[in-house]
């Protein structure tokens, strides 16, 4: 590896840069904090990144993507090995498994299951999003406009994937598009279909386990008294038929209702909702070749 392409942990100024008149001298102080507090890690970290040539590049175009190993990762509980040990894998588990399915890596080229409902398109991607939620990402896009209307960021933990983000959108005219989408899609509202998107890309890539994180362990939960905080991910993975643990346990199957037990006048609505879900788990399995 050439010296140029040697990862090294971030200098303060490529993630929290003055803009303007605007300092974030505060925010570079509590990273360079954390950073001497953690240096040992740190230098495990470089050891580690340093093995795989691709991972160097990928974490050197990406400064913010080591921040969360000082900081927060995935789960508030974690401690500082666990943010290592499960960072290390994070960054490794999908790359390893695109590859096997002989597919490019996700900073090379994203993956589109095509457009769940016309006009909405579902994206498999890196995220551009905080790192400490996940490295990863399912957004779905509006294609007319290319306005971002729903992502679910996730990662892995143990044996299970883990959705660690679930965020709606923030534009005006928001809370109408989010009206129309569900009931585009056939009355399954907006993040209730990311979830089962996520079910289908679990079972898809071959796990056994889909997790959600608990509400007050999700690394924004500080703002659960906040109005700008609208998410609850107990309720979401309760309504999903999730069961509480360590995290919520999501079952991989789509969950279905008896048609004798629908109102006759919503069954058409029904049956066309699960067909939707049915095609999505199709257009998984031939974006990522796995038939």
């Amino acid at each position: 590896m050439t010296e140029q392409s040697l990862y090294q942990w971030p200098n303060p100024l490529f993630l929290y840069p003055d803009q303007g008149k605007k300092s974030y001298r505060m925010k570079r102080f509590r990273y360079h904090l954390r950073s001497l507090l953690h240096w040992r890690i740190i230098k495990k970290f470089e050891r580690f990144v340093n093995q795989d040539p691709s991972l160097a590049t990928l974490l050197n175009a990406h400064p913010n993507f080591s921040y969360p190993l000082v900081h927060r990762f995935l789960d508030k509980r974690f401690n500082t090995k666990q943010r290592f040990d499960e960072m290390c894998d994070n960054l490794t588990f999908l790359p390893k498994k695109l590859t096997a399915l002989g597919l490019p890596p996700l900073w090379q080229q994203p993956i589109s299951f095509g457009e769940v409902i016309p006009e909405f398109e579902l994206t498999l991607k890196l995220s551009e999003h905080q790192p400490m939620e996940g490295f990863w990402t399912l957004e779905l896009t509006h294609v007319p406009t290319g306005e971002l209307i729903y992502l679910l960021t996730f990662g892995k933990v143990q044996h299970a994937l883990l959705i660690a983000v679930i965020q709606g959108p923030n534009f005006e005219g928001s809370k109408e598009m989010v009206k129309l989408l569900t009931k585009k899609c056939h009355g399954l509202r907006p993040a209730y279909l990311m979830v089962e998107a996520m079910k289908a890309l679990t079972a898809t890539l071959g796990y056994s386990a889909l997790w959600g994180i608990p509400h007050k362990y999700q690394n924004k939960s500080r703002f659960v008294q906040s109005k700008r905080y609208v998410v609850d991910y107990d309720a979401i993975f309760a309504e999903s038929a999730g069961k509480l643990g360590e995290y919520w346990e999501l079952p991989l199957h789509f969950e279905t209702k008896n048609m004798d037990d629908i109102p006759s006048n919503k069954r058409s609505m029904y049956r066309k909702r699960y067909a939707m879900l049915e095609q999505l788990r199709e257009n998984m399995a031939t974006a990522l070749k796995v038939r």
